[in-house]
């Protein structure tokens, strides 16, 4: 019986890692918890539409028909859910009733693991204090603590890229197929696998003097398989050709995108993630390249750290991978200098203690700053209700899938919140619609910036629209729109207005005594 129970028991160090795993759980949670409800509302646009999404998963089964966006290459024939998974997993949140707060809790869920997947990382390869490097992370940037807050794929897939990168770098083929073909799945970011890999095959060549093509092998067979076997499969692979290609390799965009596809200024990026940064430069400044040659991790996380650096420099969207890949090359480049050395015994000594002292209060502060930072961010995320009263009313007063003109690419994922009685022009990327008909989507430009003076026969028939909700942030076209006599205002509140575009012959009827 003793023998029994033996071979189940913890030995101190594994107590003590689990004990630390729990405290790194606990801390993740919360602070994630207190940053997502710094503002009652979502933190951007998209999560209405991811989380309306899970919830049709729930009622509709999968795949989803998906006829809300015929203009757009996301039509019926078209359409992919490119982050199929990543709704997969919000799906048990959406029982929760308030699919606002379920996206809410989904995101601290998705962030937590995340956050958890670096500390693992850490604890695997041994180095030491796990827990200070990720209190580190938490304050290495406002900026990434904004992302991922957010109800989207992000957080999923610097969870998976952690996995990945364990993979890479003990030479694990099998995981590596695994996990890259869950992160076709999960999130269409998963061509960054390719330069991710080529890192771990730079890094195990410079230091074994060993090409490990396997790696590579065992990522493309992931990605194929997770491409094949998607539910929307052969579309996936069109859809990835058309949302991506364009972006990485543009030097400048066809159509005004998300801000997230375009860069920071210098000084904003500084300010948005000064800790990342200066991890990155104390990282360089402590190691040569000697040092790499001896140590794949290391190496590996300078030259990882490196691209997301130069992709950071190209879309202020990779915000959210660079500064947990700094803290990791950090982390790794004192690795064995914390082994080796008794930290506090060091500390203790008249000639560091001051300086201990000094960077403990900056880095308290750094802390406190970009915690604040973040809250401040997300407290002036947009009102859930803003669509809300303008989609009621056109899905009380329409017949079932009359498409609805709106003025703006960014307006769909609130509308679709809301209101799935209706069809919309475009919506998740203004891209979507001019790659199916540019000239179309030139024309809807023109019209919703009130260039068109009387834009009314164009949205009767070229789009086929007989109602038009207006954001109030177009004062252009609402004024238009408000002097012309076949556009009729049906409802207006403080954030939209709804018209009905009348017919020649309509407008006659409604004109006689």
């Amino acid at each position: 019986m003793l023998n029994r129970l033996s071979a189940f028991s913890f030995s101190p160090a594994a107590g003590r890692r689990w004990l630390i795993g729990v405290a790194a759980l606990v801390f993740s949670f919360g602070l994630l918890t207190y940053i997502q409800f710094a503002s009652p509302h979502l933190i951007d646009h998209d999560g209405y539409y991811h989380i309306k999404m899970a919830s049709l998963i729930r009622t509709e089964g999968i795949p989803v028909p998906f006829p809300w966006l015929p203009l757009t290459i996301l039509d019926e024939a078209g359409y992919t859910d490119h982050h199929f998974l990543q709704h997969v997993l919000q799906v048990p949140f959406t029982y929760l009733g308030d699919l606002r707060l379920a996206a809410k809790w989904a995101a601290i869920g998705s962030g937590t693991l995340a956050f958890m997947a670096f500390f693992w990382l850490l604890q695997r390869y041994e180095v030491r204090y796990p827990l200070f490097w990720l209190f580190l992370l938490f304050a290495s940037s406002n900026a990434f603590l904004f992302r991922m807050s957010m109800p989207r794929g992000q957080s999923l897939s610097l969870a998976l890229q952690c996995l990945v990168v364990f993979f890479l770098l003990t030479r694990h083929r099998l995981g590596l197929v695994v996990t890259s073909a869950v992160f076709v799945w999960a999130y269409n970011g998963f061509p960054l696998l390719g330069p991710l890999t080529i890192c771990a095959v730079i890094a195990h060549f410079v230091v074994d003097k060993k090409i490990e093509y396997t790696l590579l092998l065992s990522v493309g067979v992931g990605i194929v398989l997770g491409l094949v076997l998607h539910p929307y499969f052969p579309r996936d692979i069109v859809f990835l050709w058309n949302h991506i290609v364009p972006k990485l390799f543009a030097s400048e965009f066809a159509t005004s995108v998300g801000s997230e596809w375009y860069p920071y200024k210098s000084s904003v990026l500084l300010r948005n993630a000064p800790l990342a940064i200066g991890a990155y430069l104390t990282a360089l400044l402590l190691t040569n390249r000697d040092e790499w040659k001896q140590d794949t991790p290391r190496l590996f996380f300078f030259l990882a750290s490196t691209l997301y650096l130069l992709l950071l420099f190209k879309s202020r969207r990779f915000v959210e991978y660079f500064p947990p890949f700094a803290i990791l090359f950090l982390a790794f480049t004192v690795r064995g200098w914390l082994r080796e050395h008794d930290l506090a015994r060091v500390i203790r000594t008249e000639a560091w203690l001051g300086g201990f002292l000094l960077v403990s209060l900056a880095l308290l502060w750094v802390f406190q700053s970009t915690i604040t930072l973040a809250r401040q961010e997300i407290a002036g995320s947009p009102d859930t209700a803003q669509y809300q009263g303008g989609a009621h009313w056109l899905a009380t007063n329409t017949p079932a899938g009359a498409r609805v003109f709106h003025t703006d690419w960014d307006e769909f994922p609130m509308l679709f919140y809301f209101n799935t009685h209706n069809t919309y022009l475009v919506g998740l990327d203004p891209d979507f619609m001019r790659l199916k008909n540019e000239k179309l989507f030139r024309s809807w430009e023109a019209i919703t910036r009130g260039k068109v003076r009387q834009p009314e026969d164009a949205i009767l028939n070229d789009f086929g629209c007989e109602y038009v909700l207006a954001d109030n942030d177009h004062p252009e076209f609402i004024a238009l729109a408000n002097n012309n006599p076949r556009m009729r205002k049906m409802y207006e509140d403080q954030h939209t207005t709804v018209y009905r575009v009348l017919k020649n012959q309509l407008l006659i009827d409604l004109s006689k005594p």
